[in-house]
Protein backbone atom coordinates (compact mmCIF):
# COMPACT_ATOMS: atom_id res chain seq x y z
CA UNK A 1 0.00 0.00 0.00
CA UNK A 2 1.25 3.24 -0.77
CA UNK A 3 0.01 6.98 0.14
CA UNK A 4 1.19 9.74 -1.47
CA UNK A 5 0.38 13.27 -0.65
CA UNK A 6 -0.42 16.33 -3.26
CA UNK A 7 1.89 18.29 -5.05
CA UNK A 8 2.95 21.67 -3.20
CA UNK A 9 2.44 23.42 -6.78
CA UNK A 10 -1.73 24.08 -7.69
CA UNK A 11 -2.89 21.50 -9.96
CA UNK A 12 -6.13 22.35 -11.96
CA UNK A 13 -8.34 19.74 -12.91
CA UNK A 14 -10.29 20.59 -15.79
CA UNK A 15 -10.96 16.84 -17.23
CA UNK A 16 -10.89 13.39 -16.64
CA UNK A 17 -7.79 13.03 -18.29
CA UNK A 18 -6.33 15.73 -16.03
CA UNK A 19 -6.75 13.20 -13.31
CA UNK A 20 -5.40 10.46 -14.82
CA UNK A 21 -2.60 12.58 -15.59
CA UNK A 22 -1.78 13.47 -12.79
CA UNK A 23 -1.69 10.06 -10.60
CA UNK A 24 1.60 8.68 -12.09
CA UNK A 25 2.98 12.31 -10.58
CA UNK A 26 1.28 11.96 -7.31
CA UNK A 27 2.75 8.16 -6.66
CA UNK A 28 5.79 8.43 -8.17
CA UNK A 29 5.98 5.78 -10.78
CA UNK A 30 3.47 5.05 -13.54
CA UNK A 31 0.66 2.61 -11.94
CA UNK A 32 0.54 -1.30 -13.30
CA UNK A 33 -1.86 -3.94 -12.52
CA UNK A 34 -2.85 -1.87 -9.52
CA UNK A 35 -5.67 0.35 -8.07
CA UNK A 36 -5.65 4.22 -7.41
CA UNK A 37 -7.90 5.52 -5.17
CA UNK A 38 -7.74 9.65 -5.57
CA UNK A 39 -9.16 11.20 -2.43
CA UNK A 40 -10.93 14.98 -2.63
CA UNK A 41 -9.52 16.06 0.92
CA UNK A 42 -9.50 19.08 2.52
CA UNK A 43 -8.55 22.88 1.18
CA UNK A 44 -8.63 21.88 -2.45
CA UNK A 45 -5.99 19.48 -2.04
CA UNK A 46 -6.05 15.42 -2.87
CA UNK A 47 -4.56 12.26 -1.68
CA UNK A 48 -3.78 8.94 -4.04
CA UNK A 49 -4.21 5.38 -2.32
CA UNK A 50 -2.24 3.15 -3.75
CA UNK A 51 -3.72 -0.72 -3.52
CA UNK A 52 -3.43 -4.20 -5.03
CA UNK A 53 -6.62 -4.59 -7.38
CA UNK A 54 -9.61 -6.87 -5.78
CA UNK A 55 -10.19 -10.08 -7.38
CA UNK A 56 -13.46 -11.95 -7.62
CA UNK A 57 -12.00 -13.78 -4.53
CA UNK A 58 -12.07 -10.39 -2.55
CA UNK A 59 -14.44 -9.79 0.36
CA UNK A 60 -15.59 -5.99 -0.17
CA UNK A 61 -16.39 -5.59 3.08
CA UNK A 62 -13.28 -6.84 5.01
CA UNK A 63 -11.79 -4.67 1.92
CA UNK A 64 -13.63 -1.95 2.98
CA UNK A 65 -13.38 -2.38 6.76
CA UNK A 66 -9.41 -1.89 5.89
CA UNK A 67 -10.21 0.87 3.58
CA UNK A 68 -12.18 2.63 6.93
CA UNK A 69 -9.38 1.96 9.14
CA UNK A 70 -6.58 3.45 6.37
CA UNK A 71 -8.51 7.22 6.33
CA UNK A 72 -9.48 6.91 9.58
CA UNK A 73 -6.75 10.07 10.18
CA UNK A 74 -7.40 11.68 6.96
CA UNK A 75 -9.59 14.71 5.94
CA UNK A 76 -11.54 13.46 3.03
CA UNK A 77 -14.77 14.92 1.69
CA UNK A 78 -16.29 11.85 1.62
CA UNK A 79 -15.77 11.02 -2.32
CA UNK A 80 -13.47 8.84 -4.35
CA UNK A 81 -12.26 8.26 -8.19
CA UNK A 82 -11.54 4.44 -8.22
CA UNK A 83 -8.76 3.63 -11.21
CA UNK A 84 -8.10 0.81 -11.93
CA UNK A 85 -4.73 -0.15 -13.78
CA UNK A 86 -4.34 -3.41 -16.08
CA UNK A 87 -2.40 -4.69 -18.45
CA UNK A 88 -5.12 -7.11 -19.98
CA UNK A 89 -7.55 -3.84 -20.63
CA UNK A 90 -7.93 -4.12 -24.45
CA UNK A 91 -10.12 -2.82 -26.56
CA UNK A 92 -11.97 -6.14 -27.05
CA UNK A 93 -13.72 -5.44 -23.42
CA UNK A 94 -12.73 -4.49 -19.61
CA UNK A 95 -14.99 -7.20 -17.65
CA UNK A 96 -12.21 -8.46 -15.62
CA UNK A 97 -11.13 -4.94 -14.50
CA UNK A 98 -15.26 -4.04 -14.69
CA UNK A 99 -15.49 -6.73 -11.43
CA UNK A 100 -12.60 -5.36 -9.63
CA UNK A 101 -14.28 -1.57 -9.96
CA UNK A 102 -17.38 -3.36 -8.37
CA UNK A 103 -15.39 -5.11 -5.66
CA UNK A 104 -14.08 -1.23 -4.87
CA UNK A 105 -17.66 0.19 -5.17
CA UNK A 106 -19.06 -2.39 -2.53
CA UNK A 107 -15.76 -1.49 -0.14
CA UNK A 108 -15.55 2.29 -0.79
CA UNK A 109 -19.81 2.18 0.54
CA UNK A 110 -18.68 -0.27 3.17
CA UNK A 111 -16.25 2.80 4.40
CA UNK A 112 -18.53 5.04 4.47
CA UNK A 113 -17.37 6.64 0.62
CA UNK A 114 -19.05 7.54 -2.69
CA UNK A 115 -17.74 6.78 -5.61
CA UNK A 116 -17.75 9.60 -7.93
CA UNK A 117 -15.89 7.41 -10.90
CA UNK A 118 -14.71 4.05 -11.57
CA UNK A 119 -11.76 4.46 -14.53
CA UNK A 120 -10.23 2.03 -16.31
CA UNK A 121 -6.70 2.18 -17.55
CA UNK A 122 -4.53 -0.07 -20.43
CA UNK A 123 -2.01 -0.26 -22.25
CA UNK A 124 -3.56 1.90 -25.33
CA UNK A 125 -6.93 2.92 -23.62
CA UNK A 126 -8.63 4.20 -21.02
CA UNK A 127 -12.04 3.80 -20.07
CA UNK A 128 -15.11 5.50 -17.68
CA UNK A 129 -17.50 2.71 -16.82
CA UNK A 130 -19.98 4.73 -17.06
CA UNK A 131 -19.65 4.19 -20.31
CA UNK A 132 -17.96 0.79 -21.00
CA UNK A 133 -18.05 0.47 -24.90
CA UNK A 134 -16.32 3.79 -25.33
CA UNK A 135 -12.38 2.72 -25.54
CA UNK A 136 -10.54 6.51 -25.17
CA UNK A 137 -6.54 6.71 -26.32
CA UNK A 138 -3.89 6.90 -23.60
CA UNK A 139 -2.40 9.95 -25.40
CA UNK A 140 -5.33 11.63 -23.86
CA UNK A 141 -3.08 11.08 -20.74
CA UNK A 142 -0.06 12.04 -21.70
CA UNK A 143 -1.07 15.06 -24.08
CA UNK A 144 -3.26 16.59 -20.81
CA UNK A 145 -1.54 19.96 -19.87
CA UNK A 146 -1.58 18.46 -16.14
CA UNK A 147 1.32 16.33 -17.11
CA UNK A 148 3.33 18.61 -18.88
CA UNK A 149 2.54 20.70 -16.03
CA UNK A 150 4.11 18.33 -13.73
CA UNK A 151 6.63 17.34 -16.06
CA UNK A 152 8.14 21.35 -15.87
CA UNK A 153 7.58 21.40 -12.55
CA UNK A 154 10.51 18.54 -12.36
CA UNK A 155 8.05 15.97 -11.16
CA UNK A 156 8.94 13.03 -9.03
CA UNK A 157 8.02 10.57 -11.52
CA UNK A 158 10.18 8.05 -12.90
CA UNK A 159 9.72 6.61 -16.41
CA UNK A 160 9.36 2.90 -17.51
CA UNK A 161 13.03 0.64 -16.06
CA UNK A 162 14.95 -0.09 -18.84
CA UNK A 163 14.76 -3.50 -18.11
CA UNK A 164 10.66 -3.53 -19.28
CA UNK A 165 11.72 -1.61 -22.66
CA UNK A 166 11.72 -4.28 -25.54
CA UNK A 167 14.48 -3.27 -26.90
CA UNK A 168 16.68 -3.23 -23.70
CA UNK A 169 15.09 -6.75 -22.32
CA UNK A 170 16.41 -8.46 -25.75
CA UNK A 171 19.80 -7.20 -25.08
CA UNK A 172 20.18 -7.51 -21.38
CA UNK A 173 18.96 -11.23 -21.84
CA UNK A 174 22.32 -11.29 -24.30
CA UNK A 175 24.51 -9.95 -21.40
CA UNK A 176 23.03 -11.62 -18.69
CA UNK A 177 25.29 -15.07 -18.66
CA UNK A 178 28.19 -13.26 -20.07
CA UNK A 179 28.09 -10.81 -16.94
CA UNK A 180 26.68 -13.55 -14.64
CA UNK A 181 30.10 -15.88 -15.59
CA UNK A 182 32.74 -12.92 -14.76
CA UNK A 183 31.04 -12.35 -11.70
CA UNK A 184 31.60 -15.84 -10.62
CA UNK A 185 34.90 -15.90 -11.91
CA UNK A 186 35.58 -12.73 -10.06
CA UNK A 187 34.61 -14.91 -6.59
CA UNK A 188 36.37 -17.77 -7.25
CA UNK A 189 39.86 -16.91 -8.72
CA UNK A 190 41.79 -18.41 -5.55
CA UNK A 191 39.69 -15.95 -2.86
CA UNK A 192 40.95 -12.73 -5.19
CA UNK A 193 37.39 -10.64 -4.90
CA UNK A 194 39.33 -8.82 -8.12
CA UNK A 195 40.96 -11.18 -10.59
CA UNK A 196 44.07 -9.63 -12.68
CA UNK A 197 41.66 -10.50 -15.72
CA UNK A 198 39.16 -8.10 -14.85
CA UNK A 199 40.37 -5.12 -15.72
CA UNK A 200 38.56 -1.81 -16.05
CA UNK A 201 39.69 0.95 -19.16
CA UNK A 202 40.01 4.42 -18.46
CA UNK A 203 41.98 7.20 -16.19
CA UNK A 204 42.08 6.57 -12.82
CA UNK A 205 40.45 9.27 -10.53
CA UNK A 206 43.12 11.29 -8.95
CA UNK A 207 43.82 10.18 -4.90
CA UNK A 208 41.91 6.60 -5.04
CA UNK A 209 43.34 2.90 -5.75
CA UNK A 210 44.95 3.03 -9.14
CA UNK A 211 43.97 -0.92 -9.58
CA UNK A 212 41.97 -0.64 -12.15
CA UNK A 213 40.43 -4.11 -10.03
CA UNK A 214 38.84 -1.98 -7.39
CA UNK A 215 35.31 -1.52 -7.52
CA UNK A 216 35.07 2.23 -6.41
CA UNK A 217 37.24 2.63 -9.48
CA UNK A 218 34.91 0.95 -11.59
CA UNK A 219 32.00 2.84 -10.28
CA UNK A 220 33.43 6.07 -10.65
CA UNK A 221 34.13 5.25 -14.32
CA UNK A 222 30.62 3.51 -14.88
CA UNK A 223 29.25 7.04 -13.51
CA UNK A 224 31.56 9.15 -15.31
CA UNK A 225 30.37 7.11 -18.55
CA UNK A 226 26.60 7.94 -17.97
CA UNK A 227 27.13 11.66 -17.01
CA UNK A 228 29.18 12.30 -20.51
CA UNK A 229 26.19 10.42 -22.71
CA UNK A 230 23.05 11.04 -20.63
CA UNK A 231 21.01 11.17 -23.69
CA UNK A 232 21.84 7.12 -24.21
CA UNK A 233 22.64 5.84 -21.07
CA UNK A 234 21.54 2.80 -21.14
CA UNK A 235 23.74 2.31 -24.12
CA UNK A 236 26.70 3.54 -21.58
CA UNK A 237 26.49 1.24 -19.27
CA UNK A 238 25.64 -1.72 -21.60
CA UNK A 239 28.94 -0.53 -23.34
CA UNK A 240 31.00 -1.38 -20.25
CA UNK A 241 33.07 -5.28 -20.63
CA UNK A 242 31.59 -7.69 -18.58
CA UNK A 243 34.60 -8.02 -16.30
CA UNK A 244 33.69 -4.11 -15.55
CA UNK A 245 29.54 -4.74 -15.08
CA UNK A 246 30.69 -7.70 -12.75
CA UNK A 247 33.20 -5.40 -10.51
CA UNK A 248 29.90 -3.14 -10.20
CA UNK A 249 28.07 -6.05 -8.93
CA UNK A 250 30.39 -6.80 -6.59
CA UNK A 251 30.69 -3.60 -5.16
CA UNK A 252 27.31 -3.15 -4.03
CA UNK A 253 26.85 -6.64 -2.64
CA UNK A 254 30.00 -5.94 -0.40
CA UNK A 255 28.73 -4.44 2.42
CA UNK A 256 31.72 -2.11 3.28
CA UNK A 257 32.32 -1.30 -0.29
CA UNK A 258 28.63 -0.60 -0.48
CA UNK A 259 28.86 1.67 2.62
CA UNK A 260 31.31 3.74 0.99
CA UNK A 261 30.03 3.87 -2.57
CA UNK A 262 26.48 4.92 -0.55
CA UNK A 263 29.33 7.86 0.78
CA UNK A 264 31.18 8.23 -2.89
CA UNK A 265 27.47 9.28 -4.36
CA UNK A 266 26.26 11.13 -1.92
CA UNK A 267 29.25 13.29 -1.48
CA UNK A 268 30.58 13.40 -5.28
CA UNK A 269 33.47 12.43 -3.97
CA UNK A 270 35.55 8.69 -4.48
CA UNK A 271 38.54 9.87 -2.80
CA UNK A 272 36.55 10.39 0.06
CA UNK A 273 34.57 7.25 0.09
CA UNK A 274 38.35 5.61 -0.60
CA UNK A 275 39.45 6.81 2.97
CA UNK A 276 36.89 5.38 4.23
CA UNK A 277 36.51 2.57 3.16
CA UNK A 278 40.29 2.01 4.56
CA UNK A 279 38.74 3.21 7.85
CA UNK A 280 36.20 0.71 7.80
CA UNK A 281 38.22 -2.24 7.23
CA UNK A 282 40.72 -1.40 9.53
CA UNK A 283 38.14 -1.03 12.06
CA UNK A 284 36.10 -4.47 11.09
CA UNK A 285 39.64 -6.01 11.25
CA UNK A 286 40.02 -4.57 14.73
CA UNK A 287 36.73 -5.52 15.64
CA UNK A 288 37.07 -9.31 14.94
CA UNK A 289 40.32 -9.34 17.15
CA UNK A 290 42.46 -9.12 14.51
CA UNK A 291 45.48 -6.72 13.93
CA UNK A 292 44.71 -4.21 11.14
CA UNK A 293 48.19 -4.60 8.48
CA UNK A 294 48.75 -0.70 8.85
CA UNK A 295 47.17 1.84 10.67
CA UNK A 296 44.72 3.70 9.05
CA UNK A 297 45.28 7.75 9.22
CA UNK A 298 43.68 10.01 10.95
CA UNK A 299 41.87 11.44 7.96
CA UNK A 300 40.93 7.48 7.24
CA UNK A 301 39.14 7.23 10.67
CA UNK A 302 37.40 11.08 10.41
CA UNK A 303 36.35 9.59 7.18
CA UNK A 304 35.39 6.31 8.16
CA UNK A 305 32.69 7.99 10.38
CA UNK A 306 31.82 10.87 8.34
CA UNK A 307 30.83 8.03 6.20
CA UNK A 308 28.67 5.95 8.75
CA UNK A 309 26.69 9.44 9.67
CA UNK A 310 26.18 10.18 5.62
CA UNK A 311 24.96 6.71 4.76
CA UNK A 312 22.74 6.83 7.69
CA UNK A 313 21.46 10.30 6.41
CA UNK A 314 21.99 12.30 9.28
CA UNK A 315 25.07 14.20 7.93
CA UNK A 316 25.31 17.66 6.80
CA UNK A 317 24.68 16.88 2.79
CA UNK A 318 23.08 17.46 0.90
CA UNK A 319 23.93 14.71 -1.59
CA UNK A 320 25.49 15.62 -4.87
CA UNK A 321 22.58 14.87 -6.72
CA UNK A 322 24.49 14.33 -10.13
CA UNK A 323 26.52 11.52 -9.27
CA UNK A 324 23.73 9.85 -6.71
CA UNK A 325 21.40 10.19 -10.22
CA UNK A 326 24.20 8.79 -12.48
CA UNK A 327 24.92 5.58 -10.08
CA UNK A 328 21.01 5.23 -10.00
CA UNK A 329 20.73 4.52 -13.35
CA UNK A 330 23.82 2.22 -13.95
CA UNK A 331 22.02 -0.06 -11.22
CA UNK A 332 19.06 0.29 -13.37
CA UNK A 333 21.09 -1.41 -15.74
CA UNK A 334 22.97 -3.58 -13.67
CA UNK A 335 19.18 -4.65 -12.34
CA UNK A 336 17.83 -5.29 -15.95
CA UNK A 337 21.05 -7.22 -16.58
CA UNK A 338 20.86 -9.43 -13.38
CA UNK A 339 16.97 -9.61 -13.95
CA UNK A 340 17.29 -11.44 -17.60
CA UNK A 341 19.34 -13.99 -16.28
CA UNK A 342 17.51 -15.35 -13.39
CA UNK A 343 13.78 -15.60 -12.11
CA UNK A 344 12.13 -12.27 -10.93
CA UNK A 345 12.84 -11.48 -7.77
CA UNK A 346 9.07 -11.09 -6.83
CA UNK A 347 6.32 -11.82 -9.68
CA UNK A 348 3.18 -9.55 -9.17
CA UNK A 349 0.54 -12.36 -9.55
CA UNK A 350 2.00 -13.58 -6.26
CA UNK A 351 1.04 -10.69 -4.07
CA UNK A 352 -2.65 -11.61 -2.49
CA UNK A 353 -4.54 -8.74 -4.09
CA UNK A 354 -6.13 -6.39 -1.40
CA UNK A 355 -3.65 -7.33 1.11
CA UNK A 356 -2.22 -4.63 3.81
CA UNK A 357 0.70 -7.01 4.57
CA UNK A 358 1.71 -5.80 0.70
CA UNK A 359 3.52 -2.64 -0.24
CA UNK A 360 1.74 -3.22 -3.46
CA UNK A 361 2.98 -4.71 -6.97
CA UNK A 362 6.33 -4.11 -8.79
CA UNK A 363 6.66 -1.06 -10.73
CA UNK A 364 6.36 -3.39 -14.07
CA UNK A 365 6.21 -2.34 -17.50
CA UNK A 366 6.64 -5.52 -18.95
CA UNK A 367 7.74 -9.57 -17.66
CA UNK A 368 11.54 -10.06 -17.43
CA UNK A 369 12.68 -12.70 -19.70
CA UNK A 370 14.25 -15.51 -18.69
CA UNK A 371 16.48 -18.22 -20.76
CA UNK A 372 14.03 -21.04 -22.27
CA UNK A 373 16.81 -23.23 -23.37
CA UNK A 374 18.32 -24.10 -19.99
CA UNK A 375 19.83 -27.96 -19.25
CA UNK A 376 17.99 -29.80 -17.43
CA UNK A 377 19.39 -30.06 -13.77
CA UNK A 378 20.49 -33.05 -11.95
CA UNK A 379 20.95 -30.96 -8.62
CA UNK A 380 17.28 -31.70 -6.76
CA UNK A 381 17.76 -28.41 -5.04
CA UNK A 382 18.21 -26.24 -8.22
CA UNK A 383 17.70 -23.19 -6.99
CA UNK A 384 20.91 -23.61 -4.77
CA UNK A 385 23.27 -22.46 -7.77
CA UNK A 386 21.34 -19.56 -8.22
CA UNK A 387 21.19 -18.76 -4.26
CA UNK A 388 24.74 -16.57 -4.66
CA UNK A 389 23.79 -14.58 -7.82
CA UNK A 390 20.17 -14.16 -6.14
CA UNK A 391 21.45 -12.70 -2.93
CA UNK A 392 23.58 -10.24 -5.56
CA UNK A 393 20.68 -9.29 -7.21
CA UNK A 394 19.06 -8.35 -4.53
CA UNK A 395 21.38 -6.10 -3.36
CA UNK A 396 21.48 -4.54 -6.00
CA UNK A 397 17.81 -3.47 -5.96
CA UNK A 398 18.32 -2.66 -1.93
CA UNK A 399 20.88 -0.60 -3.02
CA UNK A 400 18.33 1.22 -5.58
CA UNK A 401 15.94 1.64 -2.62
CA UNK A 402 18.36 3.16 -0.56
CA UNK A 403 19.07 5.57 -3.37
CA UNK A 404 14.75 5.95 -3.19
CA UNK A 405 15.05 6.80 0.30
CA UNK A 406 18.19 9.69 -0.35
CA UNK A 407 15.40 10.90 -2.64
CA UNK A 408 12.87 11.36 -0.31
CA UNK A 409 10.55 8.74 -1.25
CA UNK A 410 10.37 6.35 0.73
CA UNK A 411 7.83 4.34 -0.34
CA UNK A 412 9.10 3.60 -3.53
CA UNK A 413 11.99 2.25 -1.39
CA UNK A 414 9.49 0.20 0.34
CA UNK A 415 8.08 -1.72 -3.17
CA UNK A 416 11.92 -2.24 -3.96
CA UNK A 417 12.69 -3.43 -0.95
CA UNK A 418 9.43 -5.97 -1.16
CA UNK A 419 10.71 -7.38 -4.12
CA UNK A 420 13.86 -8.52 -2.53
CA UNK A 421 14.30 -8.62 0.94
CA UNK A 422 12.49 -12.72 0.92
CA UNK A 423 15.10 -13.66 -1.83
CA UNK A 424 17.78 -12.19 -0.39
CA UNK A 425 16.83 -14.01 2.52
CA UNK A 426 16.15 -17.36 1.01
CA UNK A 427 19.67 -17.08 -0.79
CA UNK A 428 21.36 -16.46 2.66
CA UNK A 429 23.98 -13.70 3.66
CA UNK A 430 27.23 -15.85 2.99
CA UNK A 431 28.65 -12.72 1.74
CA UNK A 432 27.89 -10.72 4.55
CA UNK A 433 31.00 -9.06 6.53
CA UNK A 434 28.86 -8.25 9.77
CA UNK A 435 26.67 -10.79 11.16
CA UNK A 436 23.04 -10.08 10.12
CA UNK A 437 23.82 -7.56 8.06
CA UNK A 438 22.44 -7.51 4.37
CA UNK A 439 21.28 -4.88 1.65
CA UNK A 440 17.78 -5.01 2.34
CA UNK A 441 18.22 -5.14 5.88
CA UNK A 442 20.34 -2.23 6.05
CA UNK A 443 17.82 -0.09 4.26
CA UNK A 444 14.68 -1.54 6.17
CA UNK A 445 17.05 -0.70 9.42
CA UNK A 446 17.25 2.95 7.86
CA UNK A 447 14.03 3.61 6.78
CA UNK A 448 12.54 2.74 10.44
CA UNK A 449 14.74 5.32 12.28
CA UNK A 450 14.98 7.58 9.77
CA UNK A 451 12.35 7.39 6.86
CA UNK A 452 12.94 11.20 5.39
CA UNK A 453 16.22 12.16 5.54
CA UNK A 454 16.63 16.69 6.35
CA UNK A 455 17.18 17.41 3.14
CA UNK A 456 13.99 16.39 1.24
CA UNK A 457 12.03 18.57 3.46
CA UNK A 458 13.43 21.93 1.77
CA UNK A 459 12.99 22.40 -1.75
CA UNK A 460 16.36 24.20 -2.05
CA UNK A 461 18.18 20.55 -0.85
CA UNK A 462 15.69 18.02 -1.89
CA UNK A 463 16.05 15.90 -5.05
CA UNK A 464 15.57 18.51 -7.78
CA UNK A 465 13.82 15.33 -9.95
CA UNK A 466 14.84 13.33 -13.03
CA UNK A 467 14.89 16.08 -15.19
CA UNK A 468 17.59 17.71 -13.93
CA UNK A 469 19.96 15.11 -14.46
CA UNK A 470 18.42 14.72 -18.09
CA UNK A 471 19.61 18.09 -19.13
CA UNK A 472 22.86 17.55 -17.40
CA UNK A 473 24.60 19.36 -14.50
CA UNK A 474 25.16 22.68 -15.37
CA UNK A 475 21.58 23.29 -14.98
CA UNK A 476 21.41 22.66 -11.19
CA UNK A 477 21.43 24.65 -8.63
Amino acid sequence: MTISHEAADTVRIRSTEDLLALIPHQVGRQPRNTSVLFFPVADSSALCLSMNSPTVETDPYELGAELAEVLARVRHCGEVVVTVYSDQALEGGVDREAVAAARWECAVERAGLTVLRALVVGPQHWWDLAEPDRALPVELIRDSAVNAQMIALGSAAEPDAPEHHPRWRHRFARRAQHVTRAWERLRTDDGDSAPARTTVPGPTPPTIDPDPRHPLTAWHRAVRCVQVDRQHWVDAVLGLSDGHLALLIEGVHDDLVRDALLYAWLSGSTARAAAALAGLRAAMVRLGGGIAGSEPSQDEIDEALRCVVAVAGEWDGPPDWDTLDGAYRVLQVLDGILGAGRDPLADPTEIVAGSRESLGPRDLSGSRETSGDREPSSDPNPSSDRQPLTAAAASVVATLAQLEVYRGRAHTASRLLARCANREGAAGSERSVMPGRSAAADVAHRLRHQPTPWWCVDRRTAWPGRGVWERGASDQG
